[in-house]
């Protein structure tokens, strides 16, 4: 029994001297062992410091995903190339090609559909008596033709403003078109507001037939100033640049005693009342003839500065 202990003892000192030898001799590199010739891949180096007020600390950020044109559902808007001055003359110039063409179109119909219509226009508009006989003959209310002819007055009329606000270099609106079509907007509106003022004054007071007939004239007026202005239209586009301004001063003028005439014609018309009613015709000229005036003015200056 004594030499089973024993034996027992020495194979305990054994393993207890032997066993912490075999575990660091584990843990150092064989030299046998294969060293792998391709590194891990290493974690950067970069630390991200969000605490640290030094500017020159480095931050490690993800890389931002910039949208390119293969990104779906987005778009690269491409900016328009502004026009040279050379490209905007060129198309400036076929724009006024194309107006007025068809400018000179719409009076070649006109003319050849209505020209026994507009001889007794231009007859009524020289003879006053002419005029109440032509306005016996039209009746109440307008028909097509005369507002056909009417129609070519605002066009005219429209072009011209359009070809004098072009060159005292005043852009009614950024495109041609919209200048154009605001110029003719602007004239039509002022003449039927100017119109339907006429028609409450009639409506309002016993003068009718006066009313009626001044409406008559002023649309007569208006028609022969549509046949004036085509020439005045064409020197405006195609006269030199040193005889536009010649040409635009004299064109007003004639425009102005035009409509001076037409005042008078009106004063003739009216002067049963003037005389017995001065008040009530101040108020006339302020309501219709200056107001209506004064509204588009401030309609188109608003449109321009908007």
């Amino acid at each position: 029994m004594a030499r089973i202990y024993k034996i027992l003892g020495c194979t305990y000192l054994i393993l207890f001297f032997c066993l912490p030898q075999a575990a660091v001799a584990q843990s150092t590199a064989s030299p046998f062992d294969l060293i792998p010739r391709i590194k891990g891949v290493e974690e950067d180096s970069t630390i991200a410091i969000t605490n640290s007020s030094n500017p020159f600390d480095i931050k490690k950020t993800r890389p931002i995903n910039r949208p390119s044109r293969k990104t779906e559902g987005f778009i690269i808007e491409q900016t328009a190339k502004p026009l040279t001055l050379k490209e905007k003359v060129s198309h400036y110039r076929r724009f006024l090609f194309i107006t007025i063409l068809v400018m000179l179109i719409m009076l070649t119909l006109i003319v050849t559909i209505f020209r026994i219509l507009i001889e007794k226009v231009w007859k009524a508009f020289i003879n006053d008596n002419l005029l109440n006989q032509l306005l016996r003959e039209q009746g109440t209310g307008i028909t097509l033709a005369y507002l056909i002819l009417y129609s070519m007055f605002f066009v005219n009329a429209g072009i011209f403003t359009f070809l004098v606000a072009k060159q005292f270099n005043i852009e009614p609106a950024p495109t041609n078109t919209g200048g154009l079509f605001l110029c003719i907007g602007g004239i039509l509106a002022f003449f039927l507001l100017k119109h339907a003022m006429l028609k409450v004054v009639g409506f309002t007071f016993p003068v009718q037939k006066e009313v009626a007939a001044y409406n008559f004239t002023i649309i007569v007026f208006n028609i022969i100033v549509g046949f004036f202005l085509v020439p005045a239209v064409l020197f405006a586009a195609y006269a030199p640049p040193t005889t536009i301004k010649y040409v635009i001063y004299g064109t007003v003028g004639l425009l102005s005693a035009t409509y001076l005439f037409m005042s008078l014609r009106g004063l003739f018309i009216a002067n049963r009342f003037i005389a017995w009613h001065k008040f009530h015709f101040l108020l006339y000229l302020c309501a219709v003839e200056i107001a209506p005036l004064l509204i588009v003015t401030k309609l188109l200056l608003n449109q321009e500065g908007g």
